[in-house]
């Protein structure tokens, strides 16, 4: 005989709150711990009727803001119609279809075929394997300090010991290179399969490259005959001023790797590509990377409408707009560096103390800030790209005086 379970216990805070802390499994010891009741534009509202400014939009994801009628009209539609057929590539779903002309239309010519997936870490996965049985080559060369996610391949690409040391032995064959030092393009020889890069370093407090960096990189996988592919998870649609950040140098990867915001709230991730490179997939090894979830109709749907959205309120427009705002206003108060460039700014503050009580004080002004995981000295800015003026000067008041400036 089945029994049915029904939650029947409290609503009240504590309890709500102990359950959290009990029945989902926890990676931080320091969770902010509030209960969401609701989120539009660039706000979270608690249970408690408290509404907090999201200076995050949710580590990149929410970058059209929270709440778009468009989005979640969308995902209403598509729910009604199906949601899951069949593994990825079996059926035509017109979401799907759809959405990758509308990415490949506004991408250079070369990157034509989208592999769509769930994560940003999955996309990572994908890329290794795809560098690896395109080129028959084994070795795949990261830039230290990078960020690219945390399965298992991801991981491996990470330079900092302490946080893979417990994973051991992650995968063979992982050079790391100095990002923006031309010198150490020399480590890309004929036994390179795949360069893997950040266009900005964002998790290590967001740093960039100079233009010419660029294109001698993108040279030096051209002569050793290598792939290049530029993981634009946190810096792509629209973050940075341009879709996408690499947009805004001279010169084309072999892959794009495109995640977080690319859901517009939906669980999302793409491998762009061209096609003759993504047939490895299914010509050189059948069914070598498989997903059954990935380029779920109703992600695709939402992903769809949330970059329609972009478009049509010309978010892109208004971006480096914002980024003067914040930078005028904060660097008027504060000889403090802000580093970063549209909507993804690191606001230094010299130590892990001073910013960790800043942090805390924003919380306390209703403000969600964090971090950056290899920079804990600065204050991470990446608000929704729909912030308003008003807001902005709400922030950067709040901010001045939580960091005592």
């Amino acid at each position: 005989m089945s029994r049915l379970h029904t939650f029947t216990g409290s609503t009240d805070s504590m309890y709500i709150r102990h359950q959290f802390l009990e029945r989902i499994a926890q990676t931080s010891d320091i969770s902010q711990q509030f209960e969401v009741s609701s989120a539009n534009g660039c706000y979270l509202e608690t249970k408690a009727g408290d509404k907090f400014l999201d200076l995050l939009s949710g580590f990149g994801v929410n970058n059209i803001g929270h709440g778009v009628t468009p989005v979640i009209e969308a995902i209403h539609k598509q729910s009604n119609a199906y949601l899951h057929t069949n593994v990825y590539g079996e059926h035509i779903q017109s979401p799907q279809i759809q959405f990758a002309e509308l990415l490949i239309s506004l991408l250079p010519g070369p990157l034509n075929a989208c592999y769509f997936l769930n994560s940003g870490s999955e996309c990572v996965d994908a890329a290794i394997k795809l560098g690896r049985l395109a080129t028959g080559r084994s070795e795949i060369i990261v830039c230290s300090q990078a960020y690219h996610g945390s399965t298992l391949g991801a991981e491996s690409l990470r330079s900092d010991a302490y946080h893979k040391m417990g994973f051991l032995p992650l995968i063979p064959a992982i050079r790391f290179i100095r990002f923006n030092e031309e010198a150490d393009l020399e480590q890309i020889t004929s036994q390179t399969a795949l360069v893997i890069t950040e266009v900005i370093q964002t998790e290590a407090g967001v740093k960039m490259a100079n233009p010419d960096y660029w294109k001698k990189l993108r040279k030096t996988c051209d002569d050793q005959q290598c792939l290049l592919a530029v993981d634009e998870i946190q810096t792509g649609m629209g973050r940075t001023g341009t879709l996408f950040a690499f947009q805004a140098y001279e010169f084309i990867p072999d892959m794009l790797l495109c995640g977080k915001a690319l859901g517009s709230g939906m669980p999302l991730s793409a491998l762009i590509c061209n096609q003759k490179l993504i047939q490895h997939f299914s010509k050189k090894i059948p069914l070598g990377y498989i997903t059954t979830f990935g380029g779920h109709p109703v992600c695709c749907a939402a992903g769809l409408a949330g970059l329609n959205y972009l478009l049509q309120q010309n978010l892109l427009d208004s971006v480096n707009e914002k980024e003067q705002l914040f930078r005028h206003t904060l660097n008027l108060q504060a000889p403090n560096e802000l580093r970063g460039i549209g909507l993804l700014l690191a606001f230094e503050l010299g130590s892990t103390s001073k910013l960790m009580k800043a942090i805390q004080k924003l919380f306390e002004r209703k403000i969600l800030a964090e971090s950056f995981l290899f920079c804990p000295t600065a204050l991470r800015i990446a608000p929704p790209l729909v912030i308003e003026q008003n807001e902005i000067n709400r922030v950067c008041d709040h901010i001045m005086e939580a960091c005592n400036l």
